[in-house]
């Protein structure tokens, strides 16, 4: 997913609205957005445009909360939060609403792309030539582009850690032509997020960041003065522990069925999307700066795809949507090759999320039975066809 939003950021451009992406390069994505939603009798290129700000809009705008808030969590792997966020000398107080009224406008900015992109005529030539290195997010809202704002800067760090770039303003271009199959690609992402912004809002964590919150305040009080260490617990150590614990809070509360459900509407949609894109992939017969080529194209940036990785990419779609929909189960230790889970039933009639019931099993019985269960070995295969570079293909890829 991170280097996917790193690239994705790039369909922001279409010759309705600018010769090159460096001119678009001095504009905000909240300039860009407003522009091109003005343009009259758009262009199917308009749309892809207007969609993908939408969507490059919507996770700008989760940079800029957190930024203003100086809400840096460490380690929380969720779409968006894990995207770098430069410290903020003079943030205001963090308070406890904050993710989740995040995730909850990420979901209306979703629903803007989607619908901005359901206005492309199935089958509709697109045609949008973009150079990823001019492409910028406004973190600290200043209206101009400053170091680490940059596209490539944020994916590379989200990859990399902390990767040396150079001069960022000296980018090589990276120039990529997206077409029609990548509607279905970009419509896939926005369901992702849109699922993972239903699954927080659905456990809202505001309770239980509040409820950690009180405690440490009060415990401050009580010492006098702020934690720093005790034994081999230091502040690091406390950060860690607290976040741990407002993430227990929300997983062991009842979650709202209806926001779960939506989820599982999305992650299916997402599946579906993602093949309608392979099947459009492959029909492809031009070779002109290609986002993902097909075996008989180049990609623009220089990655090779083995021939047979796309199709190995369909099969753990495949295997995926089969467990979303209850066909495959995911293994549970206690039943061994014989039963597991039902992922189905878990979107559809959620349980609360405690993880001492559900090792012991008491708490998932609603959700076991037999039946054939996921293996890792689709995974395996893509693995090897793509020279142990999974995670980089599966984030290119959706």
């Amino acid at each position: 997913m991170r280097l996917a939003i790193t690239l994705a950021t790039a369909l922001i451009t279409a010759p309705a609205y600018a010769q090159s992406t460096a001119q678009l390069g001095a504009d905000s994505l909240a300039m860009a957005t407003e522009t091109f939603t003005a343009l009259p009798d758009k262009t199917p290129s308009d749309q892809f445009a207007l969609g993908a700000l939408h969507f490059l809009r919507g996770v700008e705008k989760t940079l800029q909360v957190r930024w203003e808030y100086n809400a840096v969590l460490e380690d929380l792997d969720i779409p968006v939060m894990r995207l770098p966020v430069p410290p903020n000398p003079d943030a205001k107080p963090f308070k406890p609403d904050l993710i989740t009224g995040l995730f909850t406008e990420l979901l209306t900015d979703m629903d803007a792309s989607r619908a901005a992109l359901t206005q492309i005529p199935d089958g509709a030539d697109v045609a949008l030539n973009i150079n990823l290195a001019d492409l910028w997010f406004d973190i600290n809202m200043n209206n101009k582009r400053d170091q680490g704002e940059g596209i490539i800067e944020v994916g590379a760090f989200t990859m990399m850690g902390e990767p040396d770039l150079g001069d960022a303003e000296g980018l090589p271009p990276m120039d990529i032509r997206f077409d029609t199959p990548d509607v279905a690609w970009l419509t896939a992402y926005t369901h992702m997020l849109s699922a993972a912004g239903e699954l927080v809002v659905a456990f809202d964590p505001t309770e239980a960041i509040s409820a950690v919150m009180n405690a440490v305040q009060k415990m401050n009080e009580l010492r006098a003065e702020p934690f720093t260490r005790s034994g081999f617990i230091g502040a690091n150590e406390t950060r860690w522990i607290d976040q741990f614990a407002m993430a227990y809070g929300a997983l062991n509360r009842q979650p709202d069925a209806t926001r779960t459900r939506a989820a599982h509407a999305h992650l299916l949609s997402m599946i579906a999307e993602n093949k309608t894109f392979w099947a459009g992939i492959e029909a492809e017969t031009d070779n002109v700066n290609e986002w993902i080529p097909n075996a008989s194209q180049t990609a623009a940036l220089g990655f090779e795809l083995p021939p047979e990785a796309s199709i190995a990419w369909q099969v753990i779609l495949d295997d995926v949507e089969a467990m979303l929909n209850g066909d495959l189960l995911i293994p549970y230790w206690r039943l061994g090759n014989v039963g597991g889970v039902n992922m189905q039933k878990l979107f559809l009639d959620p349980p609360v999320f405690d993880i001492v019931t559900w090792i012991q099993g008491y708490g998932l019985l609603p959700y076991l039975e037999r039946g054939p269960v996921i293996t890792p070995d689709s995974i395996n295969q893509f693995d090897e066809l793509t020279g142990g570079d999974i995670m980089l293909f599966s984030f290119l890829f959706n």
